[in-house]
């Protein structure tokens, strides 16, 4: 489950930002952002897959 809660946490603060209006929510905007958090939780996933909590 602590795999999961940093990737749990990321999607609702973006749900948030985009259900408050605090971003302008044009397509492009919501795109970009989108880009940028699965660009993100690839690298956290990589980041893990290289170096497992366990090991180090």
């Amino acid at each position: 489950m602590l795999y999961w809660l940093p990737r749990l946490c990321l999607f609702l603060l973006i749900g948030a930002v985009l259900g408050l209006g605090i971003l302008p929510a044009t397509s492009e905007d919501i795109a970009s952002t989108l880009i940028v958090v699965i660009l993100g939780l690839g690298l956290f996933s990589l980041t893990l897959h290289v170096f497992p909590p366990e090991r180090y």
